[in-house]
């Protein structure tokens, strides 16, 4: 099969979860089909460079012409970069070989569904990670778009499409885990001499950066919080010197995902209080190597999350709860090994090539193919310079 998958950031260093998830449905598919990534040119992801997928890159956003857009339209800056590749893309044969070259084409985010689907005529699939809120452009992407078929990343996020829009999706394909890299036999990338509490995130307070640094200032125990991500880093440390902990947290900043197995390894405990999580990725990159979560309560978490078997959860927006629960395992290193032994068994059924298989046999079955082991030789891409 020739499969493409179309996301604006996807084949770069620095990427979000949805993008890892592209990334890594599409080197796992590569190994047996034919696989290309319709991108924005950038440093390109190792996972990719170390695969068979065919990467199709646009040039990066032209910042001056994102800014006046953004200051006329009511648009996000990733709309304006999402429309400036689909603007390059049709000027430049990029979908002319889409339509040529692919047997179906999944996208990830309501923009690109809405503009793609109604520019080719190759069975578009739209993947939803999340639907926490319905907005204008869940709106206009369910009653524009030309997709017919959809995926979820959970069964909360399915109930929740269904409840919503009124029709069942036609597949969950889960995000997953690559174990070789994720295991508690990493080389620590950070240490120190107190306990290290992890977190691994955007900064923003639906993520519940604000409740962890509130727990940690009530944590009777000498602890380091470590922080990995982007995001209101400013807000972040102000909140810091107001609770006298700016000496016991550290802000790591982005992290290369390649990099990351070095700092859940690294932690005594990880923690995720997030309000709003179809899933949570991040807690099972944890899980994998061995570190125990403290989480949330949410439906998508509890997934693979079981209170004290593999992890213990509180419900979001308690921070004193939260600190009770960082405070229980960073004062009993016996109960995080018991804990990180089953959150690391448990995680075992969250790997990258099982969902790619469930992603396969969708699309095998959604085309009428066999699915084959063979590879599938490549097709050269020719497309005309700007």
């Amino acid at each position: 099969m020739n499969i493409g998958f179309y996301h604006d950031a996807a084949g770069t260093r620095e990427s979000g979860g949805i993008a890892v998830y592209t990334q890594r449905m599409a080197a796992e598919l590569s190994r047996n089909h034919d696989v290309y990534l319709y991108t924005r040119a950038g440093d390109v992801a190792a996972v990719l460079e170390g695969s068979d997928v065919t990467v199709v890159e646009t040039p990066p956003i032209d910042s001056t012409a994102a800014s006046v857009l953004e200051r006329v339209a009511p648009l996000t800056s990733q709309d304006v970069k999402k429309l400036e590749m689909t603007g390059w893309g049709v000027r430049n044969g990029v979908f002319e070989h889409i339509e040529t070259t692919l047997d179906v084409l999944f996208t990830f985010q309501f923009l690109d569904d809405l503009l793609v689907s109604n520019l080719v005529d190759v069975p578009t699939v739209y993947a939803f990670h999340s639907l926490s809120t319905v907005g204008l452009g869940s709106k206009l992407r369910d009653a524009l778009s030309q997709t017919e078929r959809v995926l979820a990343n959970s069964e909360p996020t399915a109930r929740r499409i269904s409840e919503t829009f009124g029709y069942d999706v036609d597949e969950i394909v889960y995000p997953g885990v690559d174990h070789e890299q994720f295991n508690p036999s990493a080389t620590p990338a950070i240490e120190s001499e107190d306990p290290i509490v992890l977190f691994v995130g955007r900064l923003v307070a639906e993520k519940g950066i604000f409740d962890l640094l509130e727990a940690v200032s009530r944590v009777e125990e000498p602890v380091e919080l470590r922080v990995v991500g982007h995001g209101d880093a400013d807000a972040v440390r102000a909140r810091c010197r107001e609770l006298d902990i700016e000496d016991s947290v550290i802000l790591e900043g982005v992290v290369a995902h390649t990099d990351l197995p070095g700092y859940y390894a690294g932690a005594d405990v990880f923690c995720l209080p997030t309000y709003d999580e179809s899933f949570g990725m991040a807690n099972v990159e944890a899980m994998a190597c061995g570190t125990v979560p403290v989480t949330t309560t949410l439906a998508g978490i509890q997934t693979y999350a079981t209170h004290e078997e593999n992890s213990l959860l509180v419900e979001p927006g308690s921070p004193s709860d939260l600190a009770d629960a960082l405070e229980t395992l960073l004062v009993d290193p016996a109960t995080r090994r018991t804990l990180g032994q089953q959150a690391r068994a448990d995680a075992r059924q969250f790997s990258w090539r099982e969902q790619a298989r469930t992603l396969e046999r969708f699309c095998a079955e959604m085309l009428g193919v066999p699915v084959s082991s063979d590879a599938v030789s490549k097709r050269p891409i020719e497309l005309q310079t700007p």
